[in-house]
């Protein structure tokens, strides 16, 4: 079936992460094709002359990638690693009830005195949870409403791509990892709190999956315009506004995408309900345990 004399399309699905994996292929064996949205399906079309190689490849990635023996029927409580439905709403709310626990930035209280980056405290003393435990703890409503709202989006994206449990281990990695090269190139002593760092680094996640599979700055615009967006909302010279952080979350994502969309085949196997729901779990094991080491 054509979409113009000149184009066909090779695949009209409804899951987008399959969608984006099998661009990733295409791309990966130089098959010019596009992906695009239409009737509630995700489309790839190809030129004419390269259909044949189009289905070939992407039959031949799914044969080779298949697991044995098939999966057994999944459980509903599956449903959100296995559709790829992400739980965005109950994931940001999560911060908006910490801040109403720990309110405000106060530096006396337990919260942010534990919890905060702090220069001295990471390097001299060792305590690298701080690089954890800061990201869930917010300076004023505007920081945390900010970060909920455009965060939430950009991370639901990224997780309708990824899948829920991959997607906010790579955002919480590129968070931590964003802290930690900012408080390396520090010399002064430093005090910042916000998951604005990991925002930035789904950000750079997204770009670095659009670079690797587009090839170009076209696909870039949408998540870079929401971190310009973000950045607007959030300030630039506010007290506990960190720049270098988000600068650092931002080329971290985007390096962790670029890698991450330069194996489709990590794709296929990270894609499983059950290796997702791992993935979470050490979201939740590395927040939680952070904040009982921040709390001894």
């Amino acid at each position: 079936m054509t979409d113009d004399e000149n184009r066909v399309a090779v695949a009209r699905i409804k899951n987008y992460g399959q969608a984006y994996l099998w661009s990733l292929v295409l791309q990966s064996v130089n098959v010019p094709h596009a992906l695009f949205s239409r009737d509630d399906l995700w489309i790839i079309t190809v030129a004419n002359q390269d259909q044949a190689e189009a289905v070939g490849q992407i039959s031949s990635f799914e044969k080779e990638n298949r697991n044995w023996p098939p999966p057994k029927e999944e459980p509903a409580g599956s449903f959100f690693f296995r559709d790829r439905q992400p739980p965005t709403v109950l994931f940001m709310g999560c911060l908006l009830v910490f801040y109403w626990i720990t309110g405000p930035w106060q530096e006396h209280v337990f919260w942010f005195r534990a919890g905060a980056v702090n220069l001295e405290e990471i390097v001299h003393n060792g305590q690298w949870w701080r690089l954890v435990t800061a990201l869930t703890l917010h300076a004023d409503p505007v920081h945390v409403l900010g970060n909920v709202i455009i965060g939430g989006t950009i991370i639901h994206f990224l997780c309708k791509i990824l899948g829920t449990g991959l997607g906010l281990f790579l955002v919480l990695f590129a968070g931590v990892a964003g802290n930690g090269v900012n408080v390396f190139f520090r010399v002064e002593q430093h005090l910042s709190v916000g998951f604005s760092t990991a925002v930035f680094g789904a950000i750079g996640i997204l770009t670095g999956l659009e670079l690797r599979r587009q090839r170009s700055l076209k696909g870039v615009l949408l998540p870079l315009g929401a971190g310009a967006g973000l950045l607007a909302m959030l300030g630039s010279s506010g007290e506990r506004t960190d720049l270098g952080a988000h600068f650092w979350g931002l080329a971290v994502g985007c390096l962790v995408g670029f890698f991450v969309a330069s194996f489709p085949s990590f794709f296929k196997w990270a894609g499983s309900w059950r290796r997702q729901l791992v993935f979470f779990a050490l979201v939740m094991l590395v927040i939680f345990g952070s904040w009982q080491l921040a709390a001894v």
